[in-house]
């Protein structure tokens, strides 16, 4: 009787991944007339190598950066709905990026990925207007539900909508 019960909770959160993916697919599909999406501003070479992997299947325009001032300079010229960044670079840190990026009139929604993630770091990424917090190393379930909570968020908060959100392939996401 518990092993039934585990499957079906199992399959509910399936399906609720499988839900997340579908709605990403559909909004970040081909017919999109958007192709910007991303900057990942990470410094070190395996968090870079671990987001591509996740995020590899999809066509988005994902601008890498390896410092603080490319990271910002990269937002200011093609104005992505999402920036995922490490914590620490050679130039700063993601608190003096998203120093930066947060007065923007249409700020991204930042995401802070970190090996350390407890309440404390948590609380301030959202205290300071980010979106949230993934753990790394990262996992392509987390990176699609906070993907898709960021871009709803994103998407929910542009006057007139007039902006399209990126897009991907139909294999998008699926790991």
């Amino acid at each position: 009787m518990s092993h039934n019960r585990e499957r079906r909770q199992t399959t509910h959160v399936m399906t609720a991944v499988e839900d997340r993916k579908q709605w990403l697919l559909k909004h970040m599909g081909k017919g999109a007339v958007e192709r910007a999406a991303m900057v990942a501003a990470f410094q070190r070479d395996e968090d870079r190598s671990a987001l591509q992997k996740i995020i590899g299947p999809c066509e988005w325009k994902v601008i890498w950066s390896a410092t603080c001032a490319a990271a910002i300079e990269a937002v200011q010229r093609s104005e992505p709905q999402i920036v995922v960044s490490g914590r620490t670079f050679p130039d700063g840190e993601w608190k003096d990026i998203w120093a930066r990026l947060r007065s923007r009139p249409n700020p991204p929604m930042f995401i802070l990925a970190s090996r350390l993630a407890d309440e404390s770091l948590w609380s301030e990424v959202l205290n300071l207007g980010g979106y949230d917090l993934l753990l790394k190393p990262l996992h392509p379930e987390e990176v699609v539900r906070t993907v898709h909570g960021a871009l709803m968020t994103w998407r929910n908060t542009q006057a007139g909508g007039g902006r399209q959100l990126p897009f991907g392939t139909a294999n998008c996401l699926e790991h």
